[in-house]
């Protein structure tokens, strides 16, 4: 489904939720591979795409995470997590993204091989760095707390990212909502927003509307990650829009693992008509075969949103971006404004 039209590829874009760790070109997982020795059900794309891509909708959020195995036993480096990250910078200049929030786990992504993390987040420096020059881009790092790896992991995530805050912008809690305790994690998290550092929260992905009023009321997240099921509450819409709260929207994402039935009843624009400050991603692009580019033809031709309804969009994200201003302002005179 990655779509290179030039009608969407043109639009300078804008990606504030983007999964580092569901980023990884096929060809990058067999190169590491033969490189380090590591096993793959096949060594040629085509069919190690069958394992690594889902393509088509599964039973549920957890059935896509499982396909994420591969994709963590290709972090073998900090050097390899530095390519992986140049590599997604590329992908991201290819479609004419212009500001781009990255996230990963560093528990998650870094526990396999006991990799040192602020090794490897010297090499997504030297790459975002990169990056910024060749591409004329603003980029933005959100580091990943995983409920699956419990409250412990929480803590230590939020501490590095404290340590780190010169770099790194946001924390983020994702995994699987329903399987964990909220409770378990409101405190690692404030600790991190009293320190400065802005915060969003996976919710309302394949929960209802209810887990995004708890979410808010704990958290007091500056964004939510998905939050598509709050529009079966108005009282929820209500609450977004009150608390200025803005939705990391991923429409193919939330069809894949069925969190809507159909592409065609996803909510992007009835929240948009509502009133809530939506913005337009991908999540996942490598695991899900798409990028924002597809993601704005679904918007368009899909969802029936106009080019200024996604420009809109646009605006929400930068509005809400996490990155000092002083580097998306340019970005935003250069190419939106």
């Amino acid at each position: 489904m990655k779509n290179f039209d030039p009608k969407y590829n043109s639009i300078p874009k804008t990606e504030i939720h983007c999964h580092l760790e569901g980023a990884i070109r096929t060809q990058t997982i067999i190169d590491v591979a033969r490189e380090r020795n590591v096993a793959l059900p096949s060594y040629e794309a085509d069919e190690l795409d069958k394992h690594v891509k889902v393509l088509e909708q599964m039973s549920d959020l957890k059935a896509v995470l499982e396909a994420f195995d591969i994709f963590q036993r290709t972090i073998v480096s900090p050097s390899i997590f530095e390519r992986i990250s140049w590599e997604l910078f590329e992908d991201c200049a290819r479609q004419n993204i212009k500001l781009f929030e990255v996230r990963f786990s560093p528990d998650w992504a870094f526990h396999g091989y006991n990799l040192d993390w602020d090794a490897c987040l010297e090499g997504l420096l030297r790459a975002q760095e990169r990056a910024e020059k060749e591409f004329d881009m603003a980029i933005g790092i959100i580091a990943i707390t995983s409920r699956s790896m419990g409250a412990e992991s929480c803590v230590k995530t939020v501490d590095w990212a404290i340590k780190h805050k010169k770099h790194v912008q946001a924390v983020d809690l994702a995994d699987g909502e329903k399987l964990y305790p909220m409770q378990d994690f409101v405190k690692p998290i404030l600790k991190a927003k009293d320190a400065g550092l802005k915060v969003t929260i996976h919710s309302g992905e394949d929960t209802p509307a209810s887990y995004v009023a708890e979410t808010i009321k704990n958290f007091k997240p500056d964004r939510i990650g998905h939050g598509i099921h709050s529009i079966e509450d108005m009282r929820v819409v209500e609450l977004l829009i009150e608390k200025d709260i803005t939705l990391e929207v991923n429409p193919w994402s939330n069809y894949l693992t069925n969190a809507v039935p159909t592409i065609e009843a996803h909510p992007l624009r009835k929240l948009f008509d509502l009133g809530v400050k939506v913005t337009i991603n991908s999540d996942d692009p490598e695991v899900l075969e798409t990028n924002v580019n597809n993601e704005y033809r679904i918007a368009r031709e899909v969802l029936g949103m106009s080019m200024e309804d996604i420009q809109t969009c646009n605006r929400f994200a930068f509005e809400s971006s996490f990155i000092d201003p002083a580097k998306t302002r340019p970005i935003w005179e250069r190419y939106f404004a």
